[in-house]
């Protein structure tokens, strides 16, 4: 089974040393060459020229790019290229309505799309930690699983064709909520003049809100230290997805939509490409402290 995997960025990177380390990685392409021709060299593997030479050459192609339109792009570059009998495993976080509209096109073509979201950050993928929730045919699914065990110990068959995107965006959307409210919080108790290592011991360790990532994120918060896991941009990015979903299924978000203006804020202070915890500094800002 020839595999190929198109995009290279924080989580494709990750992806694809999997991959390649358990020796199923033949071909990868990025949009920046010199990041595949980087990628390939480190990890022995062959480098394409366009996405129609790695979908020509493979029998499984992943794509982890970075919004709805890059996705879509993708799948209408390919479209002259015969895919019959091929399987498209779609890691991308991006609207389900739109992943069903292309996995019902590829299915047109005689081939095969699962989307297969990552819950969890770069290093948790690094440290095959994440979690990958799958949507699409079933027998789709158990046909591919091996290959996503390389990348992730704990692999979901969660339904149809989006249904795996569904329950990521039910996770980012208490994620996103509960950062902001980590943020507020640690704000909260550093203004009433608490010690630092209590509120992160308390917020870590003893709290019954605690979580991996408070483990994470109040450290963070605490030291200004925004290096990117996740970053800020692609949050809002996700939220604005929910935003859309929720008011195709007619759902209340009043948390997730007050998250939103949160980020957007932040934002709008420069903090797009840092990690999305520094939507803490709109607190410290309010009281005079923010460090970034």
């Amino acid at each position: 089974m020839k595999v190929g995997l198109v995009g290279l960025g924080v989580i494709g990177s990750r992806v694809g040393e999997k991959l390649a380390d358990s020796g199923s990685l033949r071909l990868v392409y990025n949009r920046t060459q010199a990041t595949a021709a980087a990628f390939g060299k480190a990890w022995g593997v062959g480098v394409s020229e366009s996405i129609q030479e790695l979908v020509r050459e493979s029998d499984v192609v992943f794509t982890i790019l970075s919004d709805d339109e890059a996705v879509s792009s993708f799948f209408g570059g390919i479209s002259g290229v015969p895919i019959k009998g091929k399987t498209f495993i779609d890691m991308s976080t991006i609207g389900p309505s739109t992943s069903v509209a292309i996995a019902s096109d590829i299915k047109r073509r005689a081939a095969s799309m699962l989307d297969a979201p990552v819950v969890g950050s770069a290093n948790m993928v690094e440290r095959k930690e994440a979690v990958l929730m799958v949507g699409g045919g079933d027998a789709d699914f158990e046909r591919v699983k091996p290959l996503l065990s390389q990348i992730a110990n704990v692999v979901l068959y969660i339904g149809p064709n989006g249904a795996g995107l569904s329950l990521k965006l039910v996770h980012n959307l208490v994620l996103a909520s509960y950062v902001v409210s980590l943020g507020e919080a640690v704000n909260f108790g550093l203004n009433g003049g608490l010690d630092p290592k209590m509120i992160e011991h308390l917020l870590v360790s003893l709290s019954s809100i605690r979580s991996p990532n408070s483990a994470l994120k109040v450290p963070k918060i605490l030291g200004s230290d925004y290096v990117t896991q996740f970053s800020l941009k692609h949050m809002i990015k996700d939220l604005n997805i929910i935003e859309a979903e929720a008011r195709k299924q007619r759902s209340v978000i009043p948390m997730g939509s007050l998250a939103l203006q949160l980020y957007r804020l932040a934002e709008k202070r420069g903090l797009a490409e840092k990690d999305f915890s520094a939507v803490a500094e709109l607190f410290r800002e309010s009281a005079g402290q923010s460090q970034h």
